[in-house]
């Protein structure tokens, strides 16, 4: 990755202890909006522009934030992903089914619903859980 590459985090407002982003995303870009998880549940959804040099560290900080269940954050770019799961975080590359199975694995020990972590369509997808997307791709 060049110095000047980015990765978008994308975050659960709900998903955080105190429903604030940790202090290593001060400063930096955020874009706020509704969302409904698995269409029936309402959330805000906090995307941020971070620097890929600083995503690993920014990931960590989201693990170390995140409630003890049932959420998780992630960041992405074309081709990798960092999903932050409570104290733990998983490295995923386009493509790779055996990464993709184990993010799914970690998550299940959090109380995570499968529907929520379709993992693999989110390069193409923002929102795979969203009303209407499971059904396209099933």
């Amino acid at each position: 990755m060049s110095a000047a590459a980015t990765m978008r985090a994308v975050v659960i407002t709900e998903s955080l202890t105190d429903r604030t982003l940790p202090s290593g995303f001060q400063n930096l870009p955020v874009h706020r909006y509704p969302h409904d998880l698995d269409g029936q549940t309402p959330i805000e959804i906090c995307e941020v522009t971070v620097p890929a040099a600083r995503a690993p560290e920014l990931a960590l900080q989201l693990a170390r934030s995140l409630e003890p269940r049932l959420y998780y954050a992630h960041l992405i770019d074309k081709q990798h992903m960092l999903i932050a799961f409570p104290h733990t975080v998983v490295t995923v590359v386009r493509d790779d089914e055996a990464a993709i199975q184990h993010a799914c694995n970690v998550g299940a020990l959090f109380s995570i619903p499968a529907s929520q972590m379709r993992f693999a369509e989110m390069w193409d997808t923002d929102h795979p859980d969203a009303p209407g997307t499971q059904a396209e791709s099933e």
